[in-house]
This record gives structure tokens, C-alpha cells and sequence, in this order.
């Protein structure tokens, strides 16, 4: 199936490329994204742009079988007699003001953004200007904590996911994946508390791992996908023998927030928690 209709006056010259492109071979944007690979997010906020990253939109071309030219540098904005279409002016530097200078086209100014570095699981790393790294990874958000446990072994399913970053000084080896936190049960007051509506990025504990001691040190906390759902909380007991952990809240409200088992039999994925970010709006 092509991709949907759209007016092409309100395209970009970028878009109306693109979908063109995948007209011809009746590929929609779905597969698109899967095939790049690229975020829906960030495709659709190349679009409204007119430019993106130069390494994604050179993995856009060879997808779409052009070269690379043919995608990075359209090189003109049609303006016609009607003038610059209001939403053109991002990306030009100068727009004609009387009929003598007018031109037919005006070139488009891409943004050349740090190449994005793959560590050995995958996670993409982004050099700073100021020597740090930008580390970037798929967010598992509010309206997707239903779906996720069902979901997450689903490459079409993750790739649809929004995109975090957060600032390191260094890069780091492993799988991270980040959570918006629901629920007060990791929140007694203190600075240590993990808040509703905080970003927890944790470090995938593989499973394989499950058969030594977790960190049960009273200060390691988790992020838990389970056959129930997504929990955030502090692993205080576990017991290999029988594989189970037991979880607690911080909440000092043990009558509304006990401890309680969970059998790793049941667990899917197991985070240890590297770093919280807070939205103080949301205070």
C-alpha cells in the first residue's frame, strides 16, 4: 500500500520527495521506518523541517534506491507566482522581496549534524562539542505501558516508540531503554525518591544473569516488565534457588504498598536503573 494523499503545498520538498519516491514502489511509511531504520517521530519531524541528520537521510536514499544527491540536496524550492509558501522559510536564507529579484528557486540549507557511533548492542551514540556523549534510546511512555509486555520482543513495536537521550561523559557498553514512572510507590519525600512522571533509564540485566545474585544492596533499584506489567522498585531479597525476587516500595505506606514476590519465571525484562531525569514542572 503507497502512501496516503496529500496536498503538496503542504509539503516540504523533502516529504513530497520521499512520498513520491514511495508511491512508485507502493511502500508505506511504516515500512519505511522499519527499513531505514528510523523512528515514525523522527521522520515526520524531518518532514515538517525540510532537513534532517545527514547520515539518516543518506540511509533514507539507499533505501529508496536514489542517490544520495538525489534525497540530501533537492537543491530547489519551487516557489511559482504565488510566492514562498509560509512554511518554506525554515531552511532559507533569503526570500526575494520585489518581482526583479524574484527567483524560481531557492536552495535549501541542510543541517550536518554529528555522525550517530553504535555500541555493540545497538545503542546509538551521538560526540558533543563539548566532550561529552549523547546517548539516545527507545522511551517507553504512558500510553505505552499497556501494550509494552506484550510488545517488546516486537522490532515494529519498538521502533513506533519515542526517543530519549540523556548526556554521559563517556560512552557506556550495554542495552538501555527508558520508562516514564507511574505511580508513587517509589517516592518517600527524599531526594532519593523515583517520581511519577520521572524518566528512569536502566541498564538491561540479561537473563542469563539471573542465576547470580541481583544487586540486593538497599540502594539498587529496578525497572521490571513482567508478565503483569511494568513495575519500578528495589530488589531487597533473591532467592536463586527457587528464582524470586522480592520487591519494595520506598513509599513508607507498607499498608498500601507492601513487599511482595515475583517469580523471575515471570519477569521479562530486568533493568537495573542508571539515571533519573525529573520534569520540575511537574513538582
Amino acid at each position: 500500500m503507497g502512501t496516503p494523499e496529500k496536498n503538496e503545498a503542504e509539503m516540504t520538498p523533502i516529504e513530497f520527495k520521499i512520498r513520491t519516491l514511495l508511491n512508485e514502489k507502493n511502500m508505506s511509511l511504516r515500512a519505511f521506518c522499519q527499513a531505514v531504520p528510523i523512528n515514525t517521530n523522527t521522520l515526520y519531524d524531518i518532514f515538517k523541517k525540510g532537513h534532517g541528520k545527514i547520515p539518516t537521510l543518506q540511509r533514507m536514499a539507499e533505501v529508496l534506491g536514489v542517490k544520495e544527491d538525489d534525497l540530501l540536496l533537492p537543491s530547489v524550492v519551487y516557489l511559482g507566482r504565488a510566492g514562498m509558501r509560509d512554511n518554506m522559510d525554515k531552511g532559507i536564507s533569503e526570500v526575494p522581496e520585489s518581482p526583479e529579484q524574484s527567483l524560481e528557486a531557492i536552495p535549501l540549507n541542510f543541517v550536518d549534524e554529528t555522525e550517530v557511533d553504535l555500541n555493540s548492542s545497538g545503542m546509538e551514540f551521538r560526540d558533543l562539542s563539548n566532550g561529552m556523549v549523547l546517548m539516545t534510546m527507545p522511551l517507553v511512555d504512558e500510553f505505552a505501558y499497556a501494550s509494552y509486555p506484550s510488545g517488546w520482543r516486537d522490532k515494529e513495536f519498538v521502533v513506533e516508540l519515542p526517543r530519549y537521550s540523556i548526556v554521559l561523559p563517556k560512552r557506556e557498553s550495554g542495552f538501555y531503554r527508558a520508562f516514564e514512572v507511574r505511580g508513587d510507590s517509589m517516592d518517600d519525600g527524599s531526594i532519593n525518591s523515583i517520581c511519577f512522571g520521572d524518566i528512569a533509564v536502566g541498564r538491561l540485566v540479561d537473563s542469563e544473569f539471573w542465576n547470580h545474585r541481583l544487586f540486593t544492596n538497599g540502594g539498587t533499584d529496578y525497572i521490571i516488565v513482567t508478565t503483569d506489567g511494568i513495575i519500578v522498585k528495589r530488589i531487597i531479597r533473591h532467592d536463586i534457588k527457587d528464582g524470586v525476587i522480592t520487591c519494595s516500595s520506598i513509599n513508607p505506606n507498607k499498608k498500601e504498598f507492601p513487599d511482595f514476590d515475583i517469580q523471575l519465571a515471570n519477569v521479562y525484562e530486568l533493568y537495573k536503573i542508571r539515571k533519573v531525569d525529573r520534569d520540575w514542572n511537574r513538582r
